[in-house]
């Protein structure tokens, strides 16, 4: 470490307290410039380094995150906290075995950090290691009933206890419950084990249901709707409504919708998707089709296929799995570029999230060229800023409609508007994914404060009314 004058150090550590205060409140931007102009001053500290770190984590800067942080190995090998930081980095630059690595490294020096054998389960989840996965999970439930997300307030506001099923596809909700006045328990869900429901009704003035994906968390629904029951407080996104938010469920619910298209949904087995044994009602289908391996999001595994062959191909790579098949639609705008728009259903209320603009079909805001495109940006703020100039009154009645259908507390929808004003639904469920780090996308960051005043709001309404 740089050896200061007084002044100096008295100059630094001003520095680094601002550079921190602005840290604590979610100041990120402000944080990053004193952190990087204290390392100016003095490369060599550490206790900067770290925290510079935290900030590109939050800011989903993973790999100058991880850069920062092994650019000098001597300092760092014995701290379990930089290894804690780079599990963080690497898992979200999906490098899930070295993040698992360095968690690992966590657990040999802290057996008994519930945090680092949350994220070691969750990673040997996501990696098919199931048994493992499972293990830990159950040893982070005998050591802690629950995670706890701190209030920023003392007394906390009242207490939220949120149902997570471990690998079973949930609502993102870490964004949600960052830097609230509330305070946040989260438990793990596993379907054989016993619960203290006493311990937990005493802990919660509200239960949120997490469990929101029915293709990975159907087997948790019933066990979490009986929890829920025994609780006996007010429940977010009761698990026994999502148990009716499949993608054909929903295409099949909305269908009447005025104002709405929907294009038919089938859920099928790798048999009945093509060939002799092929299901019958897909004779009704029109070409092309697009089939998606069930449980997944985000374009995984998801394929637009014009004839059997193609068909067959996508189903061979997964010979016991279920596969949905929907009426491909040719959504795109009148200027050739295709739409994708989000919006969030809280309570009674309709918030947009943001617009995806591409050139090709597959629409997702991190695979457009959003971020070079200028005119892309000032439409889609122009879209947050006033969603009615888009979205008109016969519009926002068909969401109202399906807002009514769905009956969920919490959930998105990602839709289009064809040319002639109706609502194209490709998308209705709670595992819509809402988040601050917009990086170049400043402008979605009141929409973003807006969405989780109002599921603040909600959590709120539901612990007065009982």
């Amino acid at each position: 470490m740089t050896r200061h004058t007084p002044s100096q150090a008295t100059s630094m550590i001003s520095l680094i307290d601002e550079a921190f205060a602005h840290h604590r409140a979610g100041r990120l931007d402000e944080a990053e410039a004193l952190y990087q102009e204290a390392l100016r001053i003095d490369p060599g500290h550490w206790g900067v380094r770290k925290n510079l770190a935290q900030v590109l984590i939050r800011a989903s800067r993973f790999e100058h995150a991880v850069t920062l942080l092994t650019e000098r190995p001597d300092e760092w090998q014995g701290d379990v906290s930089v290894h804690a930081q780079l599990g963080l980095a690497y898992a979200g630059l999906n490098r899930l075995e070295l993040s698992q690595d360095h968690f690992q490294r966590v657990l040999a020096r802290k057996p008994d950090d519930t945090s680092a054998l949350q994220f070691v389960a969750n990673l040997q989840q996501a990696l098919g290691h199931t048994p493992q996965a499972q293990e830990h999970y159950r040893r982070g439930l005998a050591l802690k009933p629950f995670v706890t997300i701190e209030a920023t307030r003392s007394p906390p506001a009242f207490r939220v206890l949120m149902l997570f099923a471990p690998g079973g596809g949930n609502t993102p909700f870490e964004h949600l419950v960052h830097q609230v006045g509330y305070e946040t328990h989260v438990l793990n869900l596993l379907p054989d084990v016993s619960y203290d429901t006493g311990m937990l009704r005493d802990s919660a003035d509200v239960v949120v249901n997490l469990v929101a994906n029915v293709d990975q968390g159907h087997a948790l629904l019933a066990p979490a709707t009986k929890l829920v029951g025994l609780i006996g407080k007010p429940v977010v996104n009761h698990p026994a409504k999502i148990a009716h938010t499949s993608r054909n469920s929903i295409a099949r619910r909305l269908t009447a919708v005025t104002g709405c298209h929907i294009p038919q949904t089938l859920r099928v087995s790798s048999e009945r998707a093509f060939g002799p044994e092929r299901d019958p009602r897909l004779a009704s289908f029109s070409r092309p089709w697009l089939i998606r391996l069930a449980g997944t999001h985000n374009g995984d595994h998801f394929q637009k296929v014009h004839d059997e062959n193609e068909v067959g191909a996508f189903v061979t790579q997964f010979p016991d799995a279920d596969f949905y098949l929907t009426e491909f639609f040719d959504y795109r705008s009148a200027d050739g570029f295709f739409r994708k728009y989000r919006f969030m259903f809280i309570d009674d209320g309709i918030y947009p999230y943001h617009l995806a603009i591409h050139d090709e079909w597959k629409v997702h805001h991190a695979n457009t060229d959003m971020v070079n495109q200028h005119w892309m940006q000032d439409e889609e703020r122009a879209f947050l800023e006033d969603p009615h100039s888009v979205f008109g009154p016969s519009q926002y009645h068909a969401l109202r409609a399906i807002q009514r259908e769905i009956d969920l507390d919490y959930f998105g929808i990602d839709c289009a508007l064809d040319l002639s004003g109706r609502v194209v639904v490709f998308e209705v469920n709670a595992c819509m994914l809402v988040h601050s780090n917009n990086g170049h996308f400043y402008y979605k960051n009141k929409s973003v404060s807006l969405i989780k005043e109002r599921f603040e709001a909600m959590l709120r309404r539901m612990v007065s009314a009982c």
